[in-house]
Order: structure tokens, then C-alpha cells, then sequence
């Protein structure tokens, strides 16, 4: 994994079932924008389960629309918009897929990328063909995360339909909780217990995937160790094409999960041999996807300060 470009939720098997949903921005609440701190409110619309927000390159004027998903550790825009956006001084870069294996992209610098009132300057961007993400109703863009994560302090405001950005230090709204993390490589970490069908328990480090067509995804060898493979009971399975091989995931739940005071009773679980998202520097379980975030009202990510906020 060291040395390797890494993006995660672009790879991930359902997010290639999804399809975009109906969205209507009559009647749609906003923060107000003179609210301490805020620098832009960003109404979302959904891609299945994954949040779609609209986006301009600097010097055009068609609307983008990006996947944002905390799990994405590089921005991903589609390889054939080069032309359109006028794109060039093209540089070739790896980009890991399933269980480390490496994919050579190439790779470009947008002047900047807006966001409502936000800017971010020359964005590093990925270039790669996205032709499933292209047949919706509105075609998908790119994908991104933790390059908006590390410029602000992001709101996802499930309840109101809409991501709020605040400056950097600013003071955040009440929450019901804070959660403080760790990063694994870019994406932010938290610890979690669940319980097992025959009455065990296991706490463990889980990637923060807001975008993950899941509610738990395991990694193999946290699975083999655990011996989760023989105590589940499977409840389905998919096949997914990845870039590489055809994928094979099995699908189960399990009684609950436990995010400091935020309690889930049966929750969706998944895993496939092929999957490994560990690290180096700590042991990571798997990964917590849309199934756990959408328990809140809203999931506040201070990435600057390493602190999740939960709002019930």
C-alpha cells in the first residue's frame, strides 16, 4: 500500500447497481449562509445511497456532478471530459484496486474546482473512465472526499438534504457526541464494538466510508481471524466485476454495533475474499458504510481536529 495512490469507495462492488434517484430542489431547507462559520451549503441529491453535489471547473460553465464519499482518498473526474474542460499536462500515476493490486492512470491539475461559495485550488484529479456512472438520468462527474475533507469541516446533513462546509477552526454545532479518530493513509478511522450471533463481542478499527453501499464491509483477513466466515450465516451473495476479476461477496448481518452511545440492531454485513483494506499501522476491521450514517440526523467530520461528530 505505501507509495501507491489509494481510492477506495470507486472500487467498491454495489456502488455499481445504484441508480439515481428522483431529486426536487423546490422546498429543499438550507443553513443559513450567515451562520458562523459556513462558507457554502451544498443541497445533495441521491446516486442510491450515495450523495451527488454539482461542482464547476474554473473558466467553464456546465455543472459537474460528484460521488462524495469520506472513504475517497483521491478526487476521480471522468477520462473524457479532457476535452471538454481542456485538460492537459497529463502525468501518469498508480491507483490501487482490490487488495493492493496497482493501476497506472493518468493524472491532471484543475485551476480550481467550486463548490457553491467554496474554492479549491489546483485540485489534483485522476482520470479514469467512469462508463457505468455515465447512463443515469445525470451522469456522474467524478468522485470525491478527502481533498474537500482536509480544506473544511464537513457537515452531512442527512435530515435537510444538504452538505454545509464551515472554515477551518470554526466552532462546530452541538452534537450529541464526539467521536475522536485516527487515518489510516488519508481515511479517517474509529473504533467500534460489535456483537456476534453466538453472543461475542469484538472492538476494532473501521474506516469512516460515508459513501459505502453497505453497512459493514470485512476485511478477508480480519475475517479469516475472527473466523466471521464460519459464524455467519449467509443471507446472500453478489458478483461484481472489479477492474481486475469477477468478485464474489457474501452478504449477513449481525445483532448490533456500537459507536460510542449510538447503538444499531441488525446490521448488514459483508465479505469477500479479495478485500483487504488493512494497514500497517493499525488493524482495521473492515469498513462502516451507509448503513451505519444514515442512523444520524447528521455526521459532522472535523479532519483537522480528527474528531466525528454525531447528531441523533
Amino acid at each position: 500500500m505505501p507509495g501507491l495512490v489509494y481510492m477506495r469507495t470507486y472500487l467498491l462492488p454495489m456502488l455499481l447497481c445504484c441508480s439515481l434517484a428522483a431529486y426536487s430542489q423546490a422546498g429543499t431547507p438550507r443553513a443559513p449562509q450567515q451562520e458562523r462559520g459556513v462558507v457554502a451549503v451544498i443541497p445533495f441529491q441521491w446516486y442510491g445511497h450515495h450523495l451527488v453535489i454539482p461542482a464547476l471547473v474554473s473558466g467553464t460553465a456546465d455543472t459537474l456532478h460528484f460521488i462524495f464519499d469520506t472513504g475517497t482518498e483521491v478526487t476521480v473526474l471522468h477520462y473524457g471530459l479532457m476535452e471538454k474542460l481542456r485538460i492537459q499536462g497529463r502525468k501518469k500515476a498508480a491507483m490501487s484496486a482490490t487488495n493492493n493490486q496497482a493501476l497506472k492512470v493518468s493524472t491532471a491539475t484543475l485551476n480550481a474546482l467550486h463548490l457553491d461559495q467554496a474554492r479549491l485550488p489546483f485540485l489534483k484529479v485522476y482520470l479514469e473512465n467512469i462508463p457505468e456512472f455515465r447512463k443515469g438520468p445525470v451522469p456522474i462527474d467524478g468522485f470525491i472526499g478527502v481533498d474537500l475533507l482536509k480544506a473544511y469541516i464537513v457537515k452531512i446533513d442527512y435530515a435537510q438534504q444538504q452538505l454545509v462546509l464551515y472554515r477551518p477552526g470554526a466552532e462546530v454545532p452541538a452534537a450529541a457526541q464526539r467521536i475522536p479518530f485516527r487515518l489510516s493513509f488519508r481515511t479517517p478511522v474509529i473504533t467500534a464494538s460489535i456483537q456476534l450471533p453466538g453472543g461475542g463481542s469484538l472492538t476494532s478499527n473501521y474506516l469512516l466510508t460515508t459513501g459505502g453501499d453497505y453497512g459493514i464491509l470485512f476485511n478477508w483477513p480480519y475475517t479469516k481471524k475472527h473466523r466471521l466466515d464460519q459464524q455467519l450465516v449467509t443471507t446472500g451473495t453478489d458478483k461484481v466485476l472489479d477492474l481486475f476479476k469477477e468478485l464474489e461477496y457474501i452478504n449477513s448481518s449481525i445483532p448490533a454495533m456500537h459507536i460510542g452511545s449510538l447503538q444499531l440492531r441488525q446490521v448488514p454485513v459483508s465479505y469477500c475474499q479479495d478485500v483487504n483494506d488493512d494497514s500497517p499501522l493499525m488493524e482495521i476491521a473492515g469498513a462502516a458504510g451507509y448503513e451505519i450514517w444514515k442512523q444520524c440526523s447528521s455526521v459532522i467530520i472535523d479532519y483537522a481536529g480528527k474528531m466525528l461528530y454525531l447528531q441523533q
